[in-house]
């Protein structure tokens, strides 16, 4: 049942993982569901050991997406105010969410730092350009598309950025680029972004970068835009670990 805009109700939340020597995620978000109507990015902690897990399994599978999800119901706005949770990470093939199985299960899991928290809006503009927030921290950087309204495409990438003008204080908070060289297409049937692009980015005060996309993530259009709550999935193989 498709819940309309106000009626937000605790649900299993997905973050898409990006990065290894700070873990970064982007929140799973969809339109159609009041509970998943934010682009949240944040920067995560966990155990030596687990994290450790994620990236062997990460290497040993460079096309597979994995995801960190709270094992049990919250609102999301509770879940990025209390900073942390119970989860589990998700390795998804062909961004298939029936195709999850937990590579760790029921670890506490710690947000350490909100880049991006901001809820859809239906009468929002898309911007002039395409929009991307960009963030990493040491050697590494990401990219994710800024979400407006539907329809509209979720999309996460590595990169490696060079001839930068920002700080590394800038990418550690996360910055809005533009990348004017990208024809923006908000129902695209692929990524717009493929590895091995290069795009100059554009940012406040004249600011520039050339990015080099190195890995995609995630890319989506049908759950963004859906209406069947992608939770259930995650749920279900969330149920599937612990029998």
């Amino acid at each position: 049942m498709t819940m309309s805009h106000d009626e937000e109700t605790p649900d299993i939340h997905g973050f898409v993982l990006v990065g290894e020597q700070v873990v970064h995620g982007g929140h799973l978000a969809m339109f159609t569901m009041a509970a998943h109507r934010y682009q949240v990015v944040a920067a995560f902690g966990f155990g030596t050991e687990v994290k450790q897990t994620y990236v062997d399994a990460r290497n040993a599978a460079p096309t597979a997406t994995f995801i960190v999800v709270n094992d049990e119901k919250l609102l999301l706005q509770k879940m990025v105010a209390d900073r942390t949770f119970a989860g589990s990470i998700l390795k998804v093939v062909d961004n298939d969410l029936h195709d999850a199985t937990p590579i760790v299960s029921g670890v506490p899991v710690e947000i350490t730092a909100v880049l991006h928290n901001r809820q859809f809006r239906d009468a929002e503009d898309y911007p002039p350009k395409p929009s991307y927030l960009l963030f990493g921290q040491g050697s590494e950087a990401h990219v994710t598309h800024y979400m407006t309204k539907m329809p509209d495409y979720q999309l996460l990438a590595d990169v490696s950025a060079t001839d930068s003008d920002f700080t590394s204080a800038e990418l550690a908070a996360g910055v809005l680029v533009d990348l004017p060289d990208v024809e923006e297409n908000h129902t695209p049937a692929t990524t717009p972004i493929p590895p091995g692009t290069v795009v100059r980015a554009l940012g406040p005060q004249g600011k520039k970068v050339t990015l080099t996309v190195t890995r995609t993530q995630w890319f989506d259009t049908k759950e963004l835009n859906g209406s069947t709550n992608y939770s259930a999935r995650l749920l279900a193989a969330l149920d599937a670990a612990t029998v």
